[in-house]
């Protein structure tokens, strides 16, 4: 078979075949070069990060000394000043203040509200008497208005302002 061909196709084959391996080659010294960037790049992060690691480490380790030292005074719950709770009616007045104007609403609802809203800062269930209360002063204040008032058998329905 290599009888059969002539003297410039040798010579053009193997050509073709150089040029190909001199394009891998190029290829190959671009991806060493990119490689070599890279592995120092990465370098230079890790010797940053492993001085961070080894000051925070030794930082952590000094305040476990000091936590753990004898004599450390804890606070208990009797040397806590109390929790001062809102009054209701401040957190009825911040639930009307979230209401849309013109949306109607009776003292049963925004008792229900605050209830689900604030259940974590009432001592106990606000009921739609004292919601009520809160309402009809809020209405004194002129913070809202009365949409239909109330019956022995209905509840008044207010609005803001």
């Amino acid at each position: 078979m290599s009888s059969e061909l002539s003297v410039a196709e040798i010579l053009a084959n193997l050509e073709a075949q150089m040029a190909v391996h001199r394009e891998r080659a190029d290829h190959h010294a671009q991806q060493a070069a990119f490689h070599q960037e890279q592995r120092d790049l990465h370098a230079a992060e890790y010797e940053s990060i492993a001085r961070h690691y080894e000051a925070f480490k030794a930082s952590a380790g000094a305040a476990t000394e000091i936590a753990v030292r004898v004599g450390a005074v804890a606070l208990s719950a009797e040397t806590l000043p109390p929790v001062k709770l809102p009054l209701p009616s401040r957190l009825v007045a911040r639930l009307v203040a979230e209401v849309p104007a013109g949306h109607a609403f009776g003292s049963r609802w925004v008792a229900e509200e605050v209830n689900r809203r604030f259940a974590s800062e009432l001592r106990q269930p606000l009921d739609s008497r004292l919601a009520s209360t809160a309402l009809r002063r809020l209405l004194t204040y002129g913070e809202l208005r009365l949409v239909q008032k109330g019956t022995a058998h209905h509840e008044a329905l207010y609005a803001r302002e």
